[in-house]
C-alpha cells in the first residue's frame, strides 16, 4: 500500500480547480469557469478618451468694465418742410433750415462685457451750441411775394443718451464681432435771433430786426430704436480699431416751434408755440481709433455720423381761425469728431 503525501493531493486539488473544464463536444473551445462565474466581466476596450479638462482648462466667468469721457466737437443741420393743410391743397407753405450748427459736447461713456459674450454699453452727452444760422423761407401762394430771410443762431443746445444690448458672436484673439439693440434719445435745442429779409418781400423783416432780438425758438425731441452691429480688431500690441453702425428703423419726433414775432392775440396770430410730431428712419455711425498706454488706461480718437428724418404734422392754433394741421418732413444730420480717455478694469481680456 503506497501512502500519499498531504503536500502531494494539496497540489492536486489546486490544479484541478485553476484548469478549464472541457467536454468533448466543446473541446478546443474554453468555457467560464463555473466557479469564477460570479466575478464581474471587464469592460471592453475602446478609443482613448481626450482628457478635455487637461488640455483645456475652463475659463472661470469674468467680467470686464470699460469706462471713459470724451469731448465731442460736432456740426449739425436740421431743416423742416411744411406743408398746406390737406383739406386745403398740397403744397409748400415754408421752410426753416438751420446749418451751420456748431456744438461742444461733454460725453461719459461705459460698457460692462462678460466672458461669454454678452455686453452692455452705453453714452451720454450734454452740451451747447453757440453759432449757426436760420434760413427761413416762406412760399407763395400763402404769402406773396417769395419771402427769405436770414437769422443768426446762439444759445443753443443739444443732449443726448444711447443705450445697447448685445453679443460677441464671433471672438477671436485680436477681432470680435457682435450684434445688439438699443435706444437713442436726442434733445436739439436753437434759437434765432435777428432778421433781415433777402428777397423782395417787404412785409416781413423789413426794416431788419437787430442781432440781439430773438424771433424764433425751437426744440426737437428724437426718439430712435437702434439695430446694429459692433466689431473690434487690434492692430499690433497697443492699437485698436472699432466700427459701430446701428440702422434706426423706427424714429419719434416731438417739437414745438416758437415763432415769437407772429404769437399775439390779433387776428392772425398764433395763440402759442407750435407743437410737432413725427415718425421716420434713421441710422448712426461711428469709428474709434484708440491706444493702450498701460494695461488699464488707453487714448482715443473717432468720427460720428448720425443721420435721422420723420414725416408727420404741426399743429397751428390760429387766433380768429382755429387750429389747423400741416403736414410737415423733418431731418437732422449731426457730425463731428471726438476724443476720449478711458479706463479698463478686470481680469478678461476682452475686445
Amino acid at each position: 500500500m503506497q501512502i500519499r503525501s498531504p503536500l502531494l493531493s494539496v497540489v492536486a486539488v489546486a490544479t484541478a480547480i485553476a484548469m478549464p473544464i472541457t467536454t468533448p463536444a466543446l473541446a478546443g473551445n474554453p468555457q467560464p469557469d463555473p466557479v469564477l462565474s460570479w466575478l464581474p466581466l471587464p469592460a471592453p476596450l475602446g478609443p482613448p478618451q481626450t482628457d478635455v479638462d487637461y488640455f483645456m482648462p475652463r475659463v472661470s466667468p469674468s467680467i470686464q468694465i470699460d469706462f471713459a469721457t470724451r469731448f465731442f466737437y460736432g456740426m449739425s443741420t436740421t431743416a423742416k418742410n411744411l406743408y398746406e393743410p390737406a383739406n386745403i391743397g398740397s403744397g409748400q407753405i415754408s421752410r426753416l433750415t438751420y446749418s451751420g450748427l456748431s456744438s461742444y459736447t461733454a460725453e461719459l461713456y461705459g460698457r460692462i462685457a462678460t466672458s461669454s459674450g454678452f455686453f452692455l454699453k452705453g453714452f451720454a452727452g450734454i452740451g451747447v451750441t453757440p453759432s449757426g444760422q436760420l434760413h427761413d423761407e416762406d412760399f407763395p401762394p400763402t404769402i406773396s411775394p417769395y419771402s427769405s430771410t436770414i437769422s443768426n443762431q446762439h444759445s443753443g443746445y443739444l443732449n443726448y443718451f444711447t443705450g445697447d444690448a448685445g453679443y460677441n458672436f464671433l471672438r477671436g484673439g485680436d477681432f470680435s464681432l457682435g450684434a445688439y439693440v438699443g435706444y437713442n434719445y436726442f434733445n436739439q435745442g436753437e434759437n434765432a435771433y435777428g432778421c433781415t429779409q433777402t428777397a423782395s418781400n417787404t412785409s416781413v423783416c423789413t426794416p431788419s430786426y437787430a442781432s440781439g432780438y430773438q424771433v424764433i425758438a425751437e426744440n426737437n425731441v428724437w426718439q430712435s430704436l437702434r439695430v446694429g452691429l459692433v466689431g473690434t480688431v487690434l492692430l499690433g500690441d497697443r492699437f485698436k480699431l472699432t466700427g459701430d453702425a446701428a440702422f434706426l428703423p423706427y424714429v419719434k419726433l416731438n417739437g414745438t416751434d416758437q415763432h415769437l414775432l407772429r404769437i399775439g392775440t390779433v387776428p392772425g396770430d398764433f395763440s402759442g408755440p407750435i407743437a410737432e410730431d413725427g415718425a421716420g428712419w434713421g441710422y448712426q455711425l461711428e469709428a474709434m481709433l484708440s491706444y493702450q498706454v498701460t494695461q488699464s488706461f488707453n487714448i482715443g480718437v473717432g468720427g460720428r455720423y448720425w443721420h435721422m428724418q420723420t414725416t408727420g404734422n404741426s399743429l397751428e392754433n390760429i387766433v380768429g381761425a382755429g387750429s389747423f394741421l400741416a403736414p410737415n418732413d423733418w431731418k437732422t444730420d449731426v457730425y463731428g469728431v471726438f476724443v476720449q480717455a478711458g479706463l479698463k478694469f478686470g481680469p478678461y481680456p476682452l475686445n
